[in-house]
């Protein structure tokens, strides 16, 4: 009877769970569960023996320009869909603090990232780029990280110096995540970006057309790659379309614009390509699925086609058609394989 009480209880006890507030259950049985803004921020002593001097408050607008870096960045942050901002000081009790947390809970994960990549600082050493959340970035006396819909700033406030300030940082950032039980992946557009030549932390999020031709109205992804002796660069686009006439027609726009730069060929990438010139640069443009990609800039013929070949194969990997296991047999037999073993009387 315990048995039988026990098997049930387990069977329904993930059914169960969908149905509490907040919570959801992936495919992969991993528990996602929907956390109050002022539960981000990790308790005292947490972090060493630092205790959480003030508690989490809607910062003024003063204080989250100093936060953040000034009046511009709050203004690149506000285009984002911010939801609440909230920000604690964390220190040593009748001491100076010496970290203060912000914390903006975003509409969506993609509008943290938006704002993330458009925050952080581009073409910083590669040691100032951490993996904490989706993306992290140290600049100055600041950590800069993103993860799920959150965006989240730390800032050292007792002016320590490296590598003090770093440990600490990262400390504060590594807690914080741990309180955000989401999975870490990346934008899908990101995600189509290889890896191989890409120059770290230069993926960028655009609300607006990321040529700045008025042709992806709905914005898109920027990235750039490079040689490795740092000779040649080119940068990368991406945007995606609702359906296969809209991404056809973005193709077709972008083909326009290069015709008017010199003659445009065919491109085998994807499932439509062409080659030209943009911004008077050798240039390539191809669209898969409902994604249409290209890049410009002073790499050569062949590097350019194998950073396309690799975003395309990211879009649509290959997968290996499944063979029938007669099919198998036969397909040996023809070739004078031994085929199905069949014993001799």
């Amino acid at each position: 009877m315990k048995r039988t009480f026990r098997a049930w209880l387990l069977s329904t006890l993930p059914a169960a769970l969908l149905w509490l507030p907040g919570c959801t259950i992936t495919t992969e049985g991993i528990q996602q569960a929907e956390v109050p803004l002022e539960e981000v921020f990790p308790p005292s002593k947490t972090v060493a023996s630092y205790h959480q001097v003030t508690k989490p408050t809607r910062p003024a607008d003063a204080d989250l320009e100093t936060q953040l870096g000034g009046k511009q960045k709050v203004a690149i942050l506000r285009k984002w869909s911010v939801m609440a901002t909230l920000s604690a000081d964390y220190g040593i009790p009748k001491r100076q603090p010496v970290a203060r947390v912000s914390v903006t809970e975003m509409s969506s994960k993609q509008n943290a990232y938006g704002a993330y990549t458009n925050l952080r600082p581009g073409l910083l050493n590669d040691s100032n780029y951490v993996k904490i959340g989706v993306h992290g970035a140290l600049d100055g006396e600041r950590l800069l990280f993103v993860q799920d819909r959150f965006l989240i700033v730390i800032r050292d406030l007792g002016n320590l110096q490296d590598p003090t300030r770093r440990a600490i940082l990262i400390n504060f950032g590594r807690a914080i995540s741990d309180r955000i039980p989401r999975d870490i992946t990346d934008i899908a557009l990101v995600s189509y970006l290889p890896y191989e030549n890409r120059v770290p932390a230069t993926e960028r999020l655009d609300k607006e057309d990321p040529l700045g031709m008025g042709l992806f109205k709905a914005g898109g992804v920027t990235a750039l790659y490079r040689t490795e002796d740092r000779a040649r660069e080119c940068k990368v686009f991406l945007a995606e379309a609702g359906d296969a006439s809209a991404v056809k027609g973005l193709l077709k726009d972008v083909k326009t614009a290069m015709t008017k730069e010199g003659p445009v060929i065919e491109l085998g990438i994807g499932n439509e390509g062409f080659q030209g010139r943009l911004f008077k640069s050798l240039a390539m443009v191809s669209r898969r699925e409902q994604v249409v990609f290209g890049c410009y800039g002073t790499m050569t013929d062949r590097e350019m086609k194998n950073v396309m070949a690799g975003i395309d194969r990211r879009v649509k990997p290959y997968v290996p058609p499944k063979i029938k296991e007669k099919e198998k047999e036969e397909t040996e037999e023809k070739k004078g394989g031994l085929g199905p073993f069949t014993p001799q009387l």
